[in-house]
């Protein structure tokens, strides 16, 4: 049986304090959901009108089912993607941010960001790359709870 050894090394269960932490965070999902969903699009939308960013888009909403999301879905949820000029460009601007951490990872409540050129999807080609939209001076940005005139204004000042 595959997943007997599995089983036998890690537990057949949660620990009771693991589960009473997920218990009560899972009460507070939905309003944390909501929070990240409104601050990404305003973070977005400010970022789209930023000169120094040629393109900010949050996901799916850039994809080409976004009409069916609009309708399935409450939100577009909390990342988002800018583009800030080249390469070297977007590495300084995630540099400089203050109120975003540099993180391979995403999506926890803190606001986080990563340049997938040079993590997630740094193994595939450039062609690749550009075929999927994946340009160089992409930014990542997983929003988290912090406000979201805090969070622009950080950008903001990064940018310059």
């Amino acid at each position: 049986m595959p997943v007997w050894p599995w089983r036998k090394n890690l537990g057949s269960m949660l620990a009771p304090e693991t589960a009473a932490l997920l218990s009560r965070s899972l009460r507070t999902l939905v309003v944390r959901v909501e929070r990240q969903n409104r601050t990404a699009q305003t973070v977005a939308e400010a970022m789209a009108g930023h000169t120094q960013v040629a393109r900010s888009s949050t996901r799916p909403a850039r994809l080409s089912g976004h009409d069916l999301a609009k309708v399935q879905m409450q939100g577009f949820g909390g990342m988002l993607s800018i583009e800030a000029g080249w390469w070297r460009r977007g590495q300084r601007v995630a540099d400089r941010l203050k109120l975003f951490a540099l993180a391979p990872s995403l999506g926890g409540a803190e606001s986080l960001v990563t340049q997938p050129c040079t993590t997630t999807h740094h193994g595939l080609p450039a062609e690749e790359r550009a075929r999927r939209g994946i340009s160089d001076a992409m930014l990542r940005l997983s929003v988290g709870l912090e406000d979201a005139e805090d969070l622009i204004a950080d950008l903001e000042q990064a940018l310059r």
